[in-house]
């Protein structure tokens, strides 16, 4: 059943966004769409503890990161996204890219020299969801560059080619798995000031 799952993510990802809109091809929608309704929820999204998903447990942060962040790109082809939205999101990852590498390992190893296990245990679980939504905007920023690369006639650079966004996938489908191992466990978040 996760293999179908994974599956079925990769060829959402890779194939439907950049066709087809609620079924209109890329011709019929406007590029220029400067209300931005579509990304509305997206773009309100400010702080990182206003997208984290690491609170609550573990085993649905596919789930959690899809209706986070995948929500309008769903709607909108990769190759249509306004600048401002792309910055958006990029400026998620950062916040995102920040917990993962410093936030979360930090705050287990505090938990680790108390002698705190279980808040230990439960930042483990929340940083390996934390990784389904790092990897996840990893993927779809990817896409968005690629598919504008295309659109304009560039070729990808390399950190943007086939090969790399495959390898993207696949830790995204690893972290994934990782956290379907950790469902039901007690999950928590960090919190970042600045963000």
């Amino acid at each position: 059943m996760l293999f179908f799952l994974l599956q079925l993510l990769f060829h959402y990802f890779t194939f439907a966004p950049a066709t087809y809109a609620l079924g209109y091809p890329l011709s019929a929608l406007d590029p220029f769409d400067s209300d931005f309704s579509t990304f509305s929820s997206l773009l309100e999204k400010r702080r990182y503890d206003d997208y984290q998903i690491s609170d609550g447990q573990g085993g649905d942060a596919l789930e959690l990161a899809t209706a986070t962040l995948h929500g309008p790109f769903g709607v909108v082809p990769y190759a249509l996204v306004p600048f401002e939205v792309y910055d958006h999101l990029l400026n998620m990852w950062e916040s995102i890219d920040y917990a993962h590498v410093v936030l979360f390992p930090n705050a287990i190893e505090v938990a680790v020299q108390r002698g705190d296990s279980r808040e230990a245990n439960a930042l483990k679980v929340g940083w390996k969801k934390n990784e389904v939504l790092l990897r996840m905007s990893q993927v779809i920023l990817s896409h968005i560059r690629r598919e504008k690369d295309r659109r304009e006639g560039f070729d990808s650079s390399e950190d943007d080619s086939e090969y790399k966004l495959v390898e993207i996938q696949q830790t995204l489908m690893v972290a994934v798995e990782g956290d379907r191992r950790n469902r039901g466990r007690v999950s928590r978040s960090v919190h970042l000031a600045s963000s």
